[in-house]
């Protein structure tokens, strides 16, 4: 009778299921142009709210363009997390057997609904401020304008929106970070420095400007290091 052993199975990539460079180009794209986005957005923003300003220099700053574009670089930003972590649980399931993925999932899901979450609050806090102001200053009378501000900021539905969908958001870094762990990947550490910039896209809404164009260039670094990582992800493969 003879002994028989076994060779534990070891995980390997797929070559049948490799995705095409197109997926590993679009993916890095997608977290470089999602990092570039939230670095523009408190470098445009006008920061009259936080200066002690006239209320008619407030309500020109949120009657401008530059309040409107800077918003959408970041409503932009967020809304590209989520392609970009699809990419990356393609790429991850075909170079590492799949480790990683089943995070990668739920990372991107999370990063859909907290990016359409905050986004709600996003479109209201763009158009709709941007209204009173303009309304403000139609009338040449810009008194009210804060009080009116203060209110559509803190409706109570659209706080929840906002923070659960940044809380979501914050989660969504995370996986993203423990998924690059658990493949194994030599870049692995670059999603640490992705997932604190994500985490503290709610916190740092809350700090003077400064620190909010500091996590700007935070939040961009984390996203163009995983762009760099994809791209060797994807040369590694071939």
């Amino acid at each position: 009778m003879s002994a028989t052993t076994t060779t534990p199975a070891v995980a390997v990539a797929d070559p049948t299921r490799a995705p095409s460079p197109a997926v590993a180009r679009w993916t890095a794209v997608a977290f470089a142009a999602a990092g570039v986005l939230w670095a523009l957005f408190p470098l445009l923003r006008p920061w009259a709210d936080k200066l002690p300003v006239s209320s008619d220099d407030l309500a020109a700053a949120w009657a401008s363009d530059a309040w409107i574009f800077s918003h959408l670089a970041g409503i932009a930003a967020l809304g590209l997390l989520a392609p970009a972590l699809l990419g990356l649980r393609r790429l991850l399931s075909a170079a590492h057997g799949g480790r990683g993925a089943t995070l990668l999932t739920w990372a991107t899901a999370l990063a859909w609904i907290g990016a359409a979450g905050a986004s709600l609050y996003y479109g209201a806090e763009i158009f709709g401020i941007r209204t009173f102001a303009e309304t403000a200053l139609e009338r040449d009378d810009a008194s009210l304008l804060l009080d009116e501000v203060q209110m559509l900021r803190e409706q109570p539905m659209a706080v929840l929106l906002f923070g659960v969908g940044l809380l979501f958001v914050a989660a969504a870094g995370v996986l993203a970070a423990v998924a690059l762990f658990r493949a194994g990947t030599p870049w692995a550490w670059t999603g640490v420095v992705f997932a604190v910039g994500l985490v503290l896209v709610l916190p740092q809404f809350f700090a003077p400007p400064a620190m909010r164009t500091a996590h700007g260039v935070l939040f961009s670094v984390g996203c163009l290091l995983v762009a760099v990582a994809v791209t060797r992800l994807r040369a590694r493969n071939r």
